[in-house]
């Protein structure tokens, strides 16, 4: 088999993203598009919204509660505080789409360069599924039967518990940032409902 040269991996990445964009093109979405409806989502909506603010020559017009509101023959000032208000609307919007991301959330793992030092230390010395951890016996069944079974940094039988005690930390916190992620996610749609029938210029 050819070995994959760097010039071979960007012209099939070219390909691929070409052969993305006509999907895009005749369908309005593509097969990647599809495998993560929620990342197509919020990485799409997020700048729609941005641009919205930032280049809409209309506004909804809210109340100091964000209610929808009418009223006519504004001043100049009052139509200044409507599309103000409009705009800090569709950029809260946008904030909470992108913190529904993981590359963009605000909220990061402080303990993500620790597990990552505890695993790198820990496939060095065992293998990246802890396979020199088994014995013969459970090797020779592994291979047997096809399954192999992964084995992880709180099975080292030296620094196992040391190592756990970081994981448990990262996971911890990472179930944090998913209570937060979740709670973007439900103050968005609300935004979203409410708002839906305005978000056209």
């Amino acid at each position: 088999m050819a070995e994959m040269t760097q010039e071979k991996w960007e012209e099939y990445f070219r390909r691929e993203k070409e052969f993305y964009a006509k999907q895009r093109a005749e369908n309005g979405f593509c097969d990647c598009d599809v495998w993560h409806i929620a990342y197509w989502f919020y990485n799409t909506i997020s700048p729609m919204l941005k641009q919205l603010a930032e280049k809409g020559i209309s506004y909804a017009e809210l109340d100091e509660k964000g209610n929808r509101t009418f009223s006519y023959n504004h001043t100049k000032e009052e139509s200044a505080v409507l599309a103000k208000r409009w705009k800090d609307t569709l950029l809260h919007m946008a904030f909470l789409a992108d913190e529904m991301d993981d590359n963009k959330c605000s909220m990061k793992n402080p303990y993500k360069d620790e597990r990552d030092r505890v695993y790198e230390t820990f496939e060095k010395e065992y293998g990246s599924m802890g396979q020199k951890l088994r014995t013969e016996e459970e090797a020779k069944t592994e291979e047997e039967l096809e399954i192999y079974c992964k084995r992880g940094p709180e099975d080292d039988p030296v620094h196992g518990k040391e190592y756990k005690k970081v994981l448990d930390k990262y996971y911890a916190y990472n179930h944090k940032i998913s209570r937060y992620k979740n709670k973007c996610k439900n103050e968005f749609f609300r935004l979203f409902s409410k708002h839906f029938w305005d978000l056209w210029d």
